[in-house]
This record gives structure tokens, sequence and C-alpha cells, in this order.
């Protein structure tokens, strides 16, 4: 004995119109075109904002899933109305419409997120540009800046760094530092697999700037470029004297007794983006991609 098909002629047929997040007003405003698609100029939005523009899609969205969702769960309250495969394509889809919510949603918080550090990446950028130092046209000479930590016979490199994580850092102004790498013990490293970079965890820890600096910059791939901005920062705010040792003696530049250019790059670097007058003293930091402060320059 076959089953009978249930009387479908009661269901209840979803409003097309309530999946828009457009007022009655706005709509009214655009006008179809030829093959009745709407003209992008026509909608009531104003200014170039696209942060703003995608957060406002996302709210749609959320609002059209809202409603999908609405009427899924209506229609499993009826199941006598609903066959057994039909019954489990609207469980899926319940699923996929919680799952996509949550995905609008986190979009939404990584916009608002990028914004403060947008905010807030100018304001230590523009210290960078109005004190940025200049190349001296020979390295080491008209040296202004006095090495008052350094000892007469120029062997920084038997100053002892600190080597507590925890403590105030290295503020002498030597070659050398200490800094033992947190994404290496990261899950995230570690779920990387065999194609992670670099293949293992450090076994030792990172002295020079240059091997700090070429550690964030080069490798740990599968971390996002935010994470290992805001490590690296961490890393030279913790070898500050290391990190302008770096600059003035490595790499030839001249602060001019301004400190602040030192605190303008950790800071940038700590709130997820990578200072641009970096990107022309290390080659692993000229192929990093762009970062807020980048773009926002």
């Amino acid at each position: 004995m076959s089953r009978q098909r249930p009387d479908l002629s009661q269901r209840f047929i979803p409003d097309i119109n309530r999946l828009f997040g457009f007022s009655a007003d706005m709509m009214s405003a655009n006008h179809p075109g030829p093959d009745g698609s709407v003209e992008h100029h026509s909608f009531n939005y104003e200014g170039n904002n696209l942060n703003e523009l995608t957060r406002m899609q996302l709210s749609e969205d959320i609002h059209a899933y809202r409603y999908d969702l609405e009427f899924c769960r209506d229609q499993l309250k009826l199941p006598n109305n609903l066959t057994p495969q039909e019954i489990r394509t609207f469980q899926l889809r319940v699923l996929d419409c919680g799952h996509n919510i949550r995905h609008c949603r986190n979009r939404i918080q990584q916009i608002d997120l990028q914004e403060a550090r947008k905010a807030n990446a100018p304001a230590a950028s523009s210290a960078v540009h109005n004190n940025h130092y200049r190349a001296s046209a020979t390295p080491g000479a008209n040296r202004k800046r006095k090495y008052h930590t350094v000892d007469s016979d120029g062997d920084e490199d038997d100053k002892e760094a600190d080597i507590s994580l925890d403590g105030p850092g290295t503020n002498s102004i030597q070659r050398l530092g200490f800094w033992k790498c947190r994404l290496c013990l990261s899950q995230k490293f570690l779920d990387a697999g065999s194609n992670r970079v670099p293949s293992a965890p450090c076994k030792w820890p990172l002295k020079d700037v240059s091997k700090i600096l070429n550690h964030y910059l080069d490798m740990h791939t599968e971390h996002t470029a935010e994470e290992r901005c805001a490590e690296l920062g961490a890393a030279l705010a913790h070898n500050r004297g290391p990190f302008e040792y770096w600059l003035t003696r490595t790499r030839g530049q001249n602060l001019a007794d301004d400190d602040t250019v030192i605190d303008a790059y950790i800071n940038i670097l700590q709130s997820g983006s990578l200072p641009d007058p970096l990107r022309g003293l290390s080659r692993a930091a000229a192929k990093f991609p762009p970062t807020v402060a980048g773009l926002a320059q």
C-alpha cells in the first residue's frame, strides 16, 4: 500500500519581499533597467566607505537568514504536512542558516576591529613620519646619539640580556637580546601540518634582531599578518635596546636623539600593522603583505 501524499494546499507560502532589507521608500526610488535589473547608482547610498557598505550588506543578509530560519522552523512545527525527506531538508537548512548568521556576525566584528586598529594606527604612524630619521651617508659617521650603556671598548655582546619574558626586557643598547617565540608553541602552529614554516618549533631562543624580524615576517604563515606583527611588536618591546642597536648600528640610521621613533614602530606593530619605513630596512619586511598602517599612509 503506497503512502498517501500529504495535502500541500494549507502550506504557508513565504513572503519573498521580507528577504530584502530595503524599505518601501528605498525600493520605490530604484528604477529597473531594460532587463529588469536595478542600476547600482539608483540605490540611496552616499559616500565611498567600503566597510560601511559591507556592514550594511551583512546586516541585510542576517535579516534575510533570520527570516529563512523562521520559515523553516514554522514548517517543522507541522511534520504531518511534510515527507521525511522534506523534514530532513528543513532541518539541514536550519543549521545552514545558523552558520550563515554566525559568519555574518563574525565579519561585522572583524570590520569593527579593523576600523579600530586603523583609527589607532595613524596616530602612531604620524609620529614615525614627523620624526622620520635620515640614513647617514656613511654608517657610523657623524653620529650624534650617545650610547651611554655601551662599554668604551665596544664589546656590546658581553652585556647580559633579560632572559625572563615577564621581566622589564633588555633596554641597554647592545647587539643581542633574548626572545622565545610564542607562536611556535601555539595550537594553530602545531595543527598546521607538515607544510608549516618553520617545520618544527624553535629549539633555541632568538637573540639577533635580524633573526627576530625574519622569523615573524618570513615564517608562521599559519597565523594572520596582524597576529605576526603583534608578536613581533611584543618581541621588539622586550628587546628595545637591541632593536635600537639594529636601527642605528646595523642599518646605519640616525635617530637624532629621538626615542619616539622606536616607540612608534613598536606601537604600530603591537596594533597589528607593519610600519612602512621598516620595509626599506629589511628584506623580509619588504615582502610582507600590506597591513592597515601601510594602506593608511
